[in-house]
């Protein structure tokens, strides 16, 4: 696959920063289990960071279908909504080591991305949620992007 990019809108959304206005989005993970089905789990901004545009760290709950299915076929495919439009975005996907626990930790290259619209409407919300307690959420969440970062040895996208 060639060489892809994360656009602007999405880099900016998986920038790490500004997750109390981002704490309500959730994206989905998909990823292919042993058996060839389809797997799909919800992750959010505080576990997908992006460090460049064509590079994410992704935390995924360790000793779930997801994480064993990347660790499995280094695949997975999430999808966003940005802006008003969504976004497919495939990841070649490497583990590394841990840095919280609970966690796998994985760094992805940007695969391929897919921009999704319709000339006729705008998409006016992906998934949303509401946090039972936002506080305590979006503290783990700020010490999950620290510890991701940390593991850059470069510069962390601005």
């Amino acid at each position: 696959m060639n060489k892809a990019e994360l656009p602007k809108a999405v880099r900016v959304f998986l920038n790490g920063k500004d997750l109390d206005r981002k704490q309500h989005d959730a994206m989905l993970l998909s990823t292919v289990t042993s058996e060839g089905f389809p797997h799909v789990s919800m992750i959010s901004a505080g576990e997908l960071v992006a460090v460049s545009s064509s590079r994410v760290k992704l935390l995924v709950w360790k000793d779930t279908t997801s994480s064993t299915n990347i660790i499995q076929n280094h695949k997975a495919t999430v999808t966003l909504v940005v802006e008003g439009k969504a976004y497919y975005i495939k990841f070649l996907l490497k583990k590394e080591a841990p840095v919280l626990s609970g966690y796998e930790l994985f760094t992805g290259e940007i695969a391929a991305v897919k921009e999704d619209y319709a000339k006729y409407a705008v998409l006016t919300s992906g998934i949303q949620f509401q946090l039972h307690d936002s506080k305590e959420v979006l503290s783990r969440w700020k010490q999950s992007i620290k510890a991701v970062l940390s593991t850059e040895k470069t510069d962390s996208y601005k």
